[in-house]
C-alpha cells in the first residue's frame, strides 16, 4: 500500500500487453517434466512469515498436485509498489498470480489483467465473505481478485509517556492535537502519520474524512471541495505547523517500530503492526484506541489488505485460479485463519474465521482492536491512479504549500475535469 503506480506506468502496460505471449513460450519451452509451471509473484520478503508460509502452502500444494509447480518471486516493497509488475506486464514478463493492493489494483483492472474469478467462489465462501468485500472487489459483475486480509487503523500510544505527562489517551480530535504537542519533545515526537504521498497516504486520511460525514467522490463526481474535507485536511495540516507530526520518521510510516522504539508517543498505524510489537517489542508498553473523532463526528476506520491477483493473459489462468483457490476460497478456511492468527494479525473478510479463531481475537491487544474497532471499518478506496495522484496532491498541498480551503478546491477542480474527461 505504499507508493501508487503513475498514469505513464498504466499506460505502457496497456501498450505493453500485446507481447505477453512471449513470456509464455518460453515458460513452455523451458518446463521440466511436463509439469504446468505457474509464476507467483508477491512483496513478503523470503524470509519473513508472510514469505515462508506461501513456500510452505506452495510445497503442500504442489505435493496435491505433482503436475504443477510453482515459482514464487519476493520483489522488495519499493521495487514492487514502484515500476517492477508494470514494467513485467508491459514487457510481456508479467507474472500468472501476483499481490495487489487497493490503492494499485486498478492500474491493472483498466488494462484488462485481472482474470474473473467468479465461478472459484462456491456459493459456500461467496456467503462466509462480508458483502462488503466481495463489493470491494467486484467491477462489472465479475469478482477480479480474492481479498484474504483487512488490516485495521487505529491510534497507538505510549502507556508509559502518556501516564508520566499525566494524560488520558484521547478520544477527539482536539484532545489529540493537545496530547501530541505536550509529549513532543526534542527527542520524541508527539504523533506519526504518513506525510508522503502515494497510496498509504491516502489509505492513512481515508477514515478521518469519513468521520466527518464526508468522502472523496461518489458516481464519478467529486466530493474534495467540501466542509467535511477541509476539516479533515486542517486536521492533518496543524499538527505539522504546530511541531507535534513527526516530520522525519527513521523508518516508513507503516513500520510500528517507530512507537516501539520509542521515537514516538502515537502512532496512527494499523493491526498488523500488534504481532511485530509482540515479537520485536515485547518491552514496549503500548496501547491502541480508535481513532479520535471530530466534535460532532462518528467513529470510522478504514479496512486495507492485500489481495491475489490472477492474470487473465497467462495461458496457465485457469491453474493459477485453482491455487488461489486452495488457498483462500476453499470451504475449509484452514489456511485463512493460520494467515490472519499465526502468520500476521489482521481481520478476515471472511465470517466463519472470525468466529472459528474467537480467543486469539481477544488476546492482548487484539481485544482492543476486536471490541472498539472492528466493525467501524470501510473498505479502503480502490482508486483509478489519476485519481490517487489528485488525491495525494492535495493532501500534499495542504500539509506544506497551499491552505486546505485552496488545496481541496484546485484537487475539486482537477478531479471534476478528469471524470468529466473519461
Amino acid at each position: 500500500m505504499k507508493k501508487f503506480l503513475s498514469l505513464t506506468l498504466s499506460a505502457a502496460l496497456i501498450m505493453g500487453l500485446s507481447g505477453c505471449g512471449s513470456k509464455e513460450e518460453t515458460k513452455k519451452e523451458n518446463t521440466n517434466d511436463g509439469k504446468v509451471t505457474i509464476e507467483f509473484w508477491n512483496h513478503w520478503t523470503s524470509d519473513g512469515g508472510e514469505g515462508k508460509f506461501f513456500t510452505e502452502k506452495i510445497k503442500e500444494y504442489q505435493e496435491l498436485n505433482p503436475d504443477i509447480e510453482i515459482i514464487q518471486t519476493n520483489v522488495p516493497i519499493d521495487d514492487y509498489t514502484g515500476t517492477k509488475l508494470t514494467t513485467a506486464f508491459a514487457t510481456g514478463e508479467g507474472p500468472d498470480v501476483f499481490s495487489a493492493s487497493p490503492g494499485t489494483i486498478n492500474t491493472f483492472i483498466d488494462s484488462g489483467i485481472n482474470y474473473d474469478l467468479s465461478d472459484y467462489f462456491s456459493e459456500a465462501v461467496l456467503a462466509d465473505y462480508s458483502e462488503e468485500s466481495i463489493a470491494d472487489v467486484t467491477k462489472n459483475d465479475k469478482i477480479i481478485a480474492a481479498p484474504f486480509e483487512q488490516d485495521l487503523m487505529a491510534l497507538f500510544y505510549d502507556i508509559d509517556m502518556f501516564e508520566k505527562a499525566g494524560i488520558e489517551p484521547p478520544k477527539t480530535w482536539e484532545e489529540m492535537i493537545d496530547a501530541a504537542k505536550k509529549l513532543t519533545t526534542s527527542d520524541v515526537s508527539g504523533i506519526t502519520y504518513d506525510l508522503t504521498k502515494g497510496a498509504y497516504g491516502n489509505f492513512s486520511f481515508m477514515p478521518f474524512v469519513w468521520q466527518t460525514g464526508g468522502d472523496f467522490f461518489e458516481d464519478d463526481k467529486s466530493l474534495l471541495d467540501t466542509p467535511e474535507m477541509i476539516q479533515a485536511l486542517t486536521l492533518w495540516k496543524q499538527m505539522v505547523e504546530d511541531g507535534s507530526a513527526n516530520l522525519k520518521p527513521s523508518r516508513f510510516a507503516s513500520d510500528v517500530g517507530i512507537i516501539g522504539d520509542g521515537e514516538t508517543a502515537m502512532w496512527i498505524g494499523g493491526s498488523f503492526g500488534i504481532k511485530a510489537l509482540e515479537d520485536e517489542y515485547p518491552d514496549a508498553n503500548i496501547g491502541v484506541i480508535p481513532l479520535p473523532i471530530p466534535d460532532g463526528g462518528k467513529p470510522a476506520s478504514v479496512a486495507g489488505g492485500w489481495k491475489l491477483v490472477v492474470n487473465s493473459q497467462s495461458d496457465e489462468k485457469e491453474e493459477a485460479a485453482k491455487f488461489v483457490q486452495w488457498l483462500f476460497l476453499d470451504e475449509d478456511a484452514k489456511n485463512s485463519v493460520q494467515w490472519n492468527t499465526e502468520v500476521k494479525f489482521s481481520y478476515s473478510p471472511r465470517k466463519s474465521v472470525i468466529e472459528e479463531a474467537g480467543a486469539i481475537y481477544q488476546d492482548g491487544l487484539r481485544a482492543n482492536f476486536t471490541d472498539e474497532v472492528y466493525g467501524t471499518e470501510r473498505p479502503e478506496l480502490s482508486m483509478e491512479p489519476k485519481v490517487a495522484d489528485i488525491i495525494g496532491d492535495m493532501i500534499q498541498n495542504a500539509l506544506f504549500s497551499m491552505s486546505p480551503e485552496e488545496a481541496a478546491k484546485d484537487a475539486d477542480e482537477k478531479l471534476t475535469a478528469y471524470f468529466e474527461s473519461k
